[in-house]
């Protein structure tokens, strides 16, 4: 499968991988999309031609319209329609958006009007799932799908899009229609089988799954790895606030478990493994550490930005999508508890505010304290300004399949404050330099309290710090890429 001789350095030249981009596709681009990221890139690197596994497909030409267009025409409409929707994935689903926004003063219309919409919804939801369910049968659970090469992205429309910078890396899409609508009717078990893809059709060599997936496929016979399913976490099965029902993951883990698996920390591994009574091999070759979300381009971009996002105090950083298990409630009461507090520093929450009950519990919590900044969901050069220019990042998550933002500050050298859980305990593990992670119990909040005190007496020159962050980072993502790499080429061959 892979050349054991590679002039050029790159040890997975010819070979073909599809990588399922399920989490690229949705709105907010959260940890996991920054993994599948990593291993793109990685993959593209190392000389393996990647493409993308997608449910997107051309949408603009009915059945009539494609048969007067010659082939290439076809492809290149629905290459970018496909485009179009990796980098406006929330335009698809709102469609009736705009429509309740013009009457928001109205609460009558609006109360009627989300009735009537959610009734649609639900009726179309079932009928999606009908339809779903008898393609699949007339297929016998097989698809081939269609090949679309991405040429030249660099000179599409499209180019230039941080959201889509990943996409410079690989060859083309493989669409498949409703593929993970099939794969999540099958773990709800309302399928006989998982959905089977064809790779034999386009000489493909590997599926590489970027989150655990109902889902098989055939490949040429002589190939003794066919499919890698990553397994990230068992948050679903630990946290009972969480949108994935239970019986449906556990399904997903069971039968991404019949595959060669890799994980992304040794506790992930051991937890799933004692859950699924299933041993796995504890050599450590199953685990992949991510690599750190930051770039080294958008951090000397931002290093002499002085102010952005209208920031004008010192600030304490909490970067992540504002759900539950993430416990921002748990460092807003720690932060008006302490003596920062009402002082000089602000505590900046850089996190997606959802539309949901704890959303709206977090800015009630935040009312009338311009302490506590709530900068909702911020692009990656805002990010990379923001951990630049940070006194310290705190991350109280009660639950964790690795901690990506952690891993972000610690690579900078920036003082992280999180909570004594076993991913955060790996990621301090990893770090040649330690000493400025500090580890704490959620039960004890004076702890939390204390270290959050002790801000007061941090007085940073920051230009230096600044240089000082840019160096430890470029330092620390050397050695992290290099074994993330290592990992890679090691799990594939």
């Amino acid at each position: 499968m892979v050349d054991s001789i590679n002039p050029k350095g790159k040890p997975l030249s010819h070979l073909r991988v599809l990588f399922t981009a399920i989490d690229l596709e949705q709105a907010e681009h959260r940890g996991i999309a920054y993994l599948s990221k990593s291993l793109i890139t990685a993959l593209s690197d190392l000389g393996a031609e990647v493409y993308l596994l997608t449910g997107f497909y051309g949408k603009r030409l009915n059945p009539i319209m494609r048969f007067s267009m010659s082939a290439s025409s076809i492809r290149e409409v629905d290459c970018a329609d496909i485009l179009d929707q990796f980098c406006d994935p929330e335009n698809r689903l709102k469609k009736f958006k705009k429509a309740i926004e013009t009457d928001k003063e109205e609460e009558l219309i609006r109360k009627f009007y989300n009735k009537v919409v959610k009734l649609k919804n639900r009726s179309t939801r079932i009928s999606s799932i009908l339809i779903s369910v008898l393609r699949f049968y007339l297929n016998r659970g097989s698809f081939s799908g269609k090949l679309i090469e991405l040429n030249e992205f660099e000179n599409t429309p499209y180019f230039g899009q941080e959201r889509v910078e990943y996409l410079s890396k690989i060859k083309g899409f493989l669409s498949v229609k409703d593929i993970y609508n099939f794969s999540t009717l099958r773990s709800k078990r309302l399928l006989f089988k998982p959905p089977c893809i064809n790779l034999r059709k386009f000489q493909i060599d590997l599926l590489i799954t970027s989150c655990p997936l109902s889902i098989d496929v055939k490949v040429n016979a002589k190939k003794s790895i066919n499919i890698i399913q990553m397994i990230m976490d068992l948050i679903p099965l630990s946290f009972s606030k969480h949108p994935d029902h239970p019986f449906d993951f556990y399904n997903r883990l069971k039968d991404a478990t019949q595959t060669r698996n890799c994980f992304i920390s040794k506790a992930s591994r051991d937890k799933i493994s004692s859950l699924l009574d299933k041993p796995f091999s504890s050599n450590d070759k199953n685990v992949v550490y991510p690599i750190p979300s930051l770039s080294v381009e958008k951090l000397k971009l931002v290093s002499k930005v002085r102010n952005m996002k209208g920031l004008k105090n010192k600030f304490i950083l909490f970067n992540s999508s504002v759900v539950p298990r993430k416990n921002l409630h748990f460092l807003i009461n720690i932060f008006k508890s302490s003596e920062i507090s009402g002082s000089n520093i602000d505590l900046c929450v850089a996190g997606k505010l959802h539309d949901d009950k704890y959303s709206e519990d977090i800015k009630k919590m935040c009312e009338g304290n311009s302490n506590i900044k709530l900068l909702d969901y911020v692009d990656e050069t805002e990010k990379a300004w923001l951990f630049l220019n940070a006194y310290a990042f705190v991350s109280p998550s009660c639950v964790e399949g690795f901690g990506i933002p952690v891993l972000d500050a610690a690579s900078l050298g920036l003082r992280v404050i999180a909570s004594n859980i076993p991913s955060h305990i790996e990621i301090s593990q990893l770090m040649k330099d330690n000493e400025r992670i500090r580890l704490l119990e959620l039960s004890n909040v004076d702890d939390w309290i204390h270290e959050l005190n002790q801000l007061n007496n941090l007085d940073l020159v920051m230009e230096d710090e600044i240089n000082s962050r840019i160096s430890n980072f470029c330092s620390c993502l050397s050695i992290l890429k290099d074994r993330f790499e290592k990992n890679i080429v090691d799990l594939v061959t």
